[in-house]
């Protein structure tokens, strides 16, 4: 069967559909280019869903009540709350070819499914010679039946992120959408002066783009000086007006005074000043712009025995909770005990539990971080352009950090299952959290952040079916 009789069948050519079509284009033309040694240029035809026929393999993507063929095939009630349906068949008007069809109530969701196509479906349909997987043979065959319904299990999945590390923020951008991930969280000292394009490109991509800042956090927060908080709330909402207002985005992000293991600085305890200085900038900030997201970045390491008191925080606030325990709340599992991962799954419980309203969501670490060493960690010195910067730059931080993802992928290879424990008991928690991963992802999708995410979008389905998962897609850097 002739690799060029497949084309797409489309019903939109924008947003989130645009990018949808793009990707199924570009995996399929790649999988086109070796024929026996032979390097050609393929051309995927591509047809609008109004006046194309089905006189050929087609994949047809388009949302479900725009697409009238579509709705031959699918059965509304099969595309479940923000999920998609991905379905390959025989094409029922001529039995020699086969119809695939990505469909999707909304946008974003038909873009995910585009990603399971040609990164879970492909990777399920490659054709074998023995024992050696042949790519590149896909479609010199008839396709294998499929049938995938899926859907988010925890449907805020988001990337917390240090903003100078990023190289190429269109490349980060789409890694992230790839894996399903739809909100960016960016630390920086100073808002990028291209936060606009940043925020514009993510929004392609259905993700969104918070923006954090420190509020009285330092690298010393032993030093932090408590008799001044009335003044620290009016810099806060001063920074915030003049850097931040302005700026596209969706909301600020912020972490203060917590980073600590112990319940005190000084003779001041940090659960009960921290709610306070949260809730008197909140108020500040939300009677002004009502409409604000704000997000409050706490580590549990030093108000876990204080929960009353972060009870108490203004529900208006969605608290972003890191260091909660064990591995996955840590970098590394070499000092869990299942005694330890029980008190992790105990505290996890109480934190989704703490506020009957008010947002509420997770970090999950065991992913690259920053050098804090010495001197090899420098503040931003201002304003600056992120994420476009050279290709020798962006190489030279890939090889510099590729065997160093080999130490994080032993952790997750060991222990990702806890992961999939603790995301699944906030699942089945009914409380609606979000899961976020926290670390640097730059240079490409590095098998943690892979797992993770697969685990984000299904921790109700079994372990062992999503690391195989996983494991089988091309485009996941195995070091």
């Amino acid at each position: 069967m002739d690799k060029r009789n497949w084309k797409i069948v489309y019903t939109n050519y924008s947003g989130m559909e645009k990018k949808a079509v793009e990707l199924v284009s570009k995996e399929m033309g790649a999988l086109t280019l070796r024929d026996a040694g032979v390097y050609r240029i393929y051309v995927l035809p591509c047809e609008s869903a109004k006046t194309a026929s089905l006189d050929r393999n087609c994949v047809i993507i388009g949302l479900f009540d725009e697409n009238e063929i579509i709705r031959k095939y699918v059965s509304r009630e099969k595309i479940k709350e923000n999920g998609y349906v991905v379905k390959v068949f025989d094409n029922p008007e001529n039995t020699e070819f086969k119809l695939a069809i990505i469909t999707a109530n909304d946008p974003a969701a038909l873009f995910y499914g585009a990603t399971d196509f040609v990164d879970d479906y492909f990777a399920f349909a490659f054709p074998f010679h023995g024992s050696l997987m042949l790519p590149h043979e896909l479609f010199s065959h008839p396709l294998k039946d499929y049938y995938n319904a899926s859907a988010p299990a925890i449907k805020n999945r988001s990337v917390f992120t240090w903003g100078h590390p990023i190289n190429d923020y269109k490349n980060y951008i789409e890694n992230m959408a790839r894996l399903k991930l739809n909100e960016l969280v960016i630390w920086n000292d100073y808002p990028p002066i291209n936060a606009e394009d940043i925020v514009s490109y993510a929004h392609e991509f259905g993700i969104k783009v918070i923006w954090g800042f420190a509020w009285g956090w330092s690298r010393d927060c032993a030093a932090f000086d408590f008799n001044t908080l009335e003044k620290l709330s009016e810099d806060i909402v001063k920074v915030y007006e003049e850097r931040y207002e302005n700026i596209s985005g969706d909301g600020i992000y912020f972490q203060s005074f917590t980073e600590h293991n112990s319940e005190k600085i000084g003779d001041v305890l940090i659960a009960e000043a921290v709610t306070k200085l949260v809730n008197t900038v909140s108020g500040k900030l939300l009677q002004k712009y009502p409409d604000l997201l704000i997000q409050f970045g706490l580590h549990a390491s030093s108000v876990k025995n204080h929960l009353d008191f972060i009870a108490k925080v203004d529900s208006r606030v969605e608290i972003k909770w890191e260091d909660c325990g064990s591995f996955p709340y840590w970098y590394d599992n070499w000092n869990k005990t299942d005694e330890s991962f029980n008190d992790t799954l105990k505290f996890t419980e109480s934190i989704v539990n703490l506020r009957d309203n008010g947002a509420v969501s997770v970090l999950f670490k065991g992913f690259m971080t920053l050098d804090w060493t010495g001197d090899r960690f420098v503040h931003q010195a201002g304003p600056y352009v992120m994420g476009v910067n050279s290709d020798k730059l962006t190489k030279n931080d890939r090889n510099l950090l590729k065997p160093i993802w080999k130490n994080y992928q032993t952790f997750w290879f060991e222990d990702g299952v806890s992961a999939h424990t603790v995301a699944r008991k906030i699942y089945e928690s009914g409380k609606n959290a979000g899961i976020g991963l926290a670390g640097q992802f730059a240079g490409g999708i590095w098998f943690p952040e892979a797992l993770c995410a697969q685990i984000l979008w299904e921790c109700d389905k079994d372990y062992d079916e999503i690391i195989k998962k996983v494991l089988k897609r091309q485009n996941v850097e195995i070091v």
